[in-house]
């Protein structure tokens, strides 16, 4: 467990305790504190201990906080797991926590002045809950600056830097007594642990970790044996390790073992958990997980035991064989959309009833040469259209396309991005607009032309059309979308998501702001404090029409393209090389507020080979590349004057920052993996990899990766087609003890699952 100071951070403003178990010790007189009952020197020694997290405090104090539990596989070992169980309790945002071996944990309570201090006992075990009451005590430690426990004692280090030590009568129940029993004589030895960023004890050794990121021990004994006549003695204290750059927690699963959290400025890279032994002190694994925020508890073992390298991490019941599974096999070779030269799409009102008789215009998305210049540029229309009765319109493309647009499409390998476009007038005066983002697969693009069957299909799986699209109240204008400052930026739900180092499985939402959040009850057809979503739709456009774009302004950012996982006896890898091949979301600004919808497709030549290969065991991470993305303006010009006005963002390509890298690592995926997560899977969706083998994903698109990037306030999917240059894979070991598991997300793994776990 590791207790932690008031005087951190936000971030670690409460206490998370270390409760370490009883070790005997030759230097130890029979006086000195007796072991518990359940860590006595018979007792079998265990080779997975839980570890408890509670989230970090909010700046609101009404808000609870959770605690959630984990296990820590094979805490001596380097082929080791952290994995969460799913378990959590809430508390409140005022109670501090700290932790004692047996699975007993209290609550320091700054609310209840009848029971301000309460234990529980950890029961998921059993199948009960995390905190399961156990029993109310009387003393009062809200003010204190730290607690830490080793079950039968509890060390606390009151306001003025006095250390009372506490006993425990029952430390394997924690429904004992607890009464006060020495205080510790002031000296210099006691200076390195008043002083620690963090103290933890395992028996009656004390740990601590300095703010310069050095770890040390000291040794606790008392002789005497009654409370007031106690005496006590810590030994001089003994450096273990120095120079631990960011680590800001430390804790011991058992004796023998140290586990240390480092944070950085860095949501991908940030929590990281990193393993050590003792005598002598040595890494064993420098990244066992990422993405841990918050304090850290464990419930410290007396005696650790390597793992059983043949059985697959779990919690509760050992996993049991339900029977045969069919070999994993990649999705089969269904019928591909065939090239076409059609594409489609429905404009209705906001109420969803169709928008009938309206004029619409698409115009190629990937010709924007001149957009960058004051005087704008226009997009090259490539056809006109109507809306049907139904709201439906569809537009064959032209044989020969202009120039500059047959060259995008042939650079994009054969996918031709369009934007289909459409205003009007609703019968109380107020102005509409239709925006819709799509992609077509011509079938005489060069790349096509040159292609085998199996790469047509490749290619063709990036069409995207048939969308509906609402029509929008077209209020906006240059103020409304001007860029965000950076502090309105950081209020929005696509900040807090990139800033949250564990991945979101959430859709994007389809409404967002760039300055904040939007209300619940957000409504985006007002126009005037009238709802018009109901109202008739009559045409804008008449006379001799333009589209016009205006490059605002562009970034590069790093994007979410992929994932692989490989959990017990496996490695993971994901490639993504010589080309992209992802479909990214576009955004679009017509009322003030950002609406997300349609796609762009993004498969240019990069000439790189990047992503991560034989990774594991244990191990899984989303993917990034850089792209540079673009904020424009559009404006609909018909005969001289602007009919519409609309901003859009939209991914552009491939492009490495000055001094940054080709591709990165994303956030840590792994809570996706495992054992809870796989008794959960659908067992259709199932499948396993027999040893010495390997599976991959390299047909059919990916799963949408919500949230895959933050623009400039604004949050974007992206969805990544799978091909001989794009791929998930696993490689089984050549264990056998157990089967190596997969699973897909979207279906079976031979059907469209767009990406697969590992168990």
């Amino acid at each position: 467990m590791t207790p932690h100071a008031i005087s951190r951070s936000t971030l670690r403003a409460v206490w998370a305790v270390c409760a370490g178990s009883l070790i005997a010790s030759a230097a130890v007189v029979p006086q000195a504190i007796a072991p518990s009952t359940a860590y006595a020197a018979d007792d079998s020694c265990i080779s997975s201990v839980g570890t408890y997290v509670l989230s970090p405090a909010s700046t609101n104090p009404a808000k609870k906080r959770t605690l959630s539990k984990y296990m820590d596989w094979g805490p001596r070992s380097s082929e080791s797991s952290f994995f969460d169980t799913q378990f959590t309790a809430q508390i409140p945002g005022t109670s501090k926590l700290f932790s004692a071996p047996n699975g007993v944990i209290y609550e320091i309570s700054s609310s209840d002045r009848d029971a301000p201090l309460k234990a529980y006992k950890d029961n998921t075990a059993a199948g009960g809950s995390l905190l399961t009451p156990v029993k109310t005590y009387k003393p009062n430690w809200t003010t204190a600056k730290r607690v830490w426990s080793n079950g039968k004692r509890i060390f606390v280090i009151n306001d003025d830097n006095t250390v009372n030590v506490f006993e425990q009568t029952a430390p394997a129940t924690g429904d004992g007594t607890i009464s006060l029993v020495t205080t510790l004589p002031r000296s210099n030895r006691l200076t390195g642990i008043l002083n620690a960023e963090d103290v933890w004890m395992v028996g009656s050794v004390i740990y601590t970790l300095s703010t310069d990121g050095t770890i040390a021990h000291q040794t606790y004994l008392e002789t005497g044996g009654s409370p007031g006549a106690i005496t006590t003695s810590i030994g001089a204290a003994v450096t273990d390790k120095t120079g631990l750059s960011g680590v800001t927690q430390a804790w011991s699963p058992g004796p023998g073992a140290i586990n240390t959290l480092s944070l950085t400025d860095d949501p991908d890279t940030t929590g990281r958990i990193s393993k050590y032994t003792t005598g002598p002190f040595t890494g064993i694994n420098d990244e066992v997980s990422t993405g841990i925020l918050g304090d850290v508890m464990a419930d410290t073992a007396s005696c650790l035991a390597a793992p059983d390298l043949g059985v697959r991490p779990y919690f509760g019941a050992p996993p049991t064989d339900e029977g045969d599974v069919p070999i994993a096999q990649e999705p089969s070779d269904t019928a591909a959309p065939q090239p076409s030269n059609t594409v489609t799409g429905k404009f209705t009102l906001g109420n969803g009833q169709p928008a009938a008789g309206l004029q619409v215009t698409v115009t190629a998305a990937d010709v924007v040469a001149g957009s960058e210049r004051a005087a704008g540029a226009t997009e090259p229309v490539v056809g006109n259209a109507t809306t049907a009765a139904d709201g439906t319109w569809s537009l064959t493309l032209p044989s020969t396309l202009p120039t500059a647009v047959q060259k995008a499409m042939d650079d994009n390998r054969g996918a031709l991005n369009l934007n289909a476009t459409t205003s009007g007038t609703t019968s109380s005066g107020a102005s509409v607009l239709g925006v819709d983002a799509l992609v077509a697969v011509p079938p005489k693009s060069a790349t096509l032309r040159a292609a085998s069957s199996e790469e047509m299909a490749y290619f063709t799986e990036a069409i995207d059309d048939g969308h509906s699209v609402p029509m929008l109240p077209n209020t906006v204008d240059d103020a409304a979308a001007k860029e965000p400052t950076p502090d309105q930026e950081k209020r929005t739900f696509a900040a807090q998501t990139e800033a949250d180092p564990k991945a979101t499985d959430e859709k994007t939402p389809m409404w967002q702001s760039d300055r904040g959040s939007l209300a619940a009850d957000y409504n985006p057809y007002l126009a005037g404090g009238k709802d018009i979503s109901g109202e008739k739709i009559t045409p804008r456009d008449s006379g001799s029409c333009d589209t016009w774009r205006y490059k605002q302004s562009s970034k590069i950012k790093y994007t979410v393209v992929g994932e692989a996982h490989a959990h017990w006896d496996a490695k993971a890898a994901f490639e993504y090389d010589d080309t992209m091949n992802s479909s990214i979301d576009i955004a679009v600004n017509s009322n003030g507020d950002w609406k997300v919808g349609g796609t762009k497709q993004v498969s240019h030549e990069t000439g790189v080979s990047t992503g991560y290969v034989n990774k594991g065991p244990y191990y899984a991470r989303q993917y990034k590349v850089p792209i540079e993305y673009n904020k424009y303006k559009h404006q609909r010009v018909c005969s001289g004057s602007v009919r519409a006005t609309w901003y859009t963002i939209e991914a552009g390509r491939y492009k490495v920052p000055s001094g940054g890298s080709v591709g990165k690592l994303g956030k840590d995926v792994a809570n996706k993996d495992g054992s809870p997560p796989f008794a959960n899977s659908p067992r259709s969706h199932r499948a396993k990899v027999e040893p010495g083998t390997y599976f991959q994903l390299s047909r059919k698109k990916s799963s949408k990766f919500g949230n895959g990037v933050n623009f400039m306030g604004v949050a974007l999917s992206v969805t990544t087609g799978y091909d001989k240059n794009h791929k998930q894979k696993i490689t089984a070991g050549n264990r056998r003890d157990a089967k190596h598991e997969i699973w897909g997300k979207n279906g079976p793994v031979s059907d469209k699952p767009g990406v697969f776990y590992s168990f």
